[in-house]
């Protein structure tokens, strides 16, 4: 399926969302592990917070103003909002670990941000097949690596919480569970992302 110049734009919006969801993902774990500038990085992962919502307006915007669109209005929507929803999940816990004051990460939080980082790659590399779906195996590929990071994932974040209640600090411990949920979150984002590129597979065979 090819697209005239007329449609472009919506996969411009879609692909500067997916850079802007993996430059996110690669400040966090920066934040992570120089964690002596965490402020400094906080300040960067907000600036991309600010940019997701901004291209995610400008997506809606678009999909309001255009009468015939290149995707169903559904998939185009969900596209760009769930895409968002990984930047402002990482934003999110990157703003709790300044608000809890947090001292030092923890191996788990690092290795689940690394988790994160990967599959925000493989989502964004889908993200800009959809420009042109006649390469539906390789398409097909990276939504099965990003299905096995998305589990890889899980696992990590299981034992993650097995290990964290092995303490008696409660304090502690609700800082550190809510922290990998929302990392857990922006990684089970990138999944609901690829449901949504699957079904345009599915729909424009």
């Amino acid at each position: 399926m090819l697209f005239g110049p007329k449609d472009k734009a919506f996969f411009d919006l879609f692909e500067r969302a997916a850079e802007n969801m993996v430059r996110t993902a690669e400040l966090f774990l920066e934040m992570l592990k120089n964690f002596d500038r965490r402020k400094e990085i906080l300040g960067a992962i907000r600036e991309a917070e600010h940019r997701g919502d901004s291209i995610t307006h400008d997506t809606i915007t678009k999909l309001d103003q255009t009468f015939i669109t290149p995707l169903d209005r559904e998939d185009i929507h969900h596209l760009i909002a769930e895409t968002d929803d990984v930047v402002d999940a990482l934003d999110s816990a990157a703003q709790r670990i300044i608000l809890y004051g947090i001292d030092k990460p923890n191996e788990d939080i690092i290795k689940h941000a690394e988790i994160a980082v990967q599959i925000a790659k493989k989502l964004s590399e889908a993200i800009r097949l959809v420009r042109n779906l006649k390469n539906q195996e390789e398409l097909s590929k990276l939504l099965i690596e990003i299905h096995e990071f998305e589990n890889r994932g899980d696992d990590h974040n299981h034992a993650a919480l097995a290990r964290l209640f092995e303490t008696n600090d409660p304090m502690y411990v609700i800082k550190w569970k809510e922290l990998y949920e929302l990392v857990e979150d922006a990684i089970d984002a990138c999944e609901d992302v690829a449901h949504v590129i699957r079904s345009i597979m599915v729909k424009n065979a």
